[in-house]
């Protein structure tokens, strides 16, 4: 499993990992939704600052499909900001 999601009353936070880094991700919780927002952060190691993943606007229909769309996004930056340390 890429994350493991987390309920928090009416929010839903996923933490997940790639090359060293941590992921969280965050969204509503609630059956009505018609699209679900996510919001991304990353961090190198726990005495660094979470850095917020920029996510383009898509319609996400489910907060699975939030989580995965967010998740790659993550994978997206981590992997640039790896690149660009060589």
């Amino acid at each position: 499993m890429k994350y493991e999601i987390i309920e928090r009353g009416h929010r839903l936070e996923a933490i997940g990992a790639h090359s060293g880094y941590r992921i969280r991700m965050s969204t509503l919780s609630a059956a009505d939704l018609v699209t679900w927002p996510i919001s991304v952060h990353i961090r190198g190691s726990e005495s660094e600052d979470e850095v917020r993943v920029d996510v383009p606007k898509r319609h996400l229909a489910s907060a699975k499909g939030a989580f995965d769309f967010g998740y790659e996004c993550a994978v997206l930056c981590i992997d640039a900001m790896d690149h660009r340390k060589v």
